[in-house]
């Protein structure tokens, strides 16, 4: 099995894919390098991003989310993920941070967002890295 057989990486439209059945989009960044998601985008209900003496940066402003929660998995080992979403949008972070940083500037909610509303729960493990999260218009 090669590595499309596992994920799917947006394609040339800039939206995620599915490959064997599975809804997944991966940003990935290695060796010095740096990767941005922005602009309009479907997201899968997972997002995993992966920053190893690199950065990474998903902009979920414009993103289309699926309905309900969705999960994204960041690591960082000498590396940096940056999120950056709507100001009206949940997002709970969890996660481990060794010898690393978390940070969230976000703005006051003006209310609070219905149950149903489409959010973020993100799960970060930085490794001398770090992991920020921040609300743009």
């Amino acid at each position: 099995m090669d590595w499309d057989d596992r994920v799917s990486c947006p394609g040339p439209d800039g939206f995620s894919s599915e490959v064997n059945g599975e809804d997944k989009m991966t940003d990935l960044a290695l060796v010095g390098s740096s990767k941005s998601s922005k602009g309009p985008w479907r997201s899968a209900r997972k997002v995993r991003s992966v920053a190893i003496f690199g950065s990474t940066e998903v902009d979920f402003r414009q993103a289309q989310l699926p309905e309900g929660v969705t999960e994204v998995a960041l690591f960082s080992l000498f590396g940096a993920n940056d999120l950056i979403v709507r100001s009206d949008m949940p997002v709970t972070i969890t996660g481990l941070s060794l010898l690393g940083s978390r940070t969230e500037r976000r703005s006051p909610a003006k209310q609070m967002p219905p149950p149903t509303a489409k959010s973020l729960r993100v799960s970060s493990t930085s490794i001398i890295g770090r992991l920020s999260v921040k609300d743009l218009p």
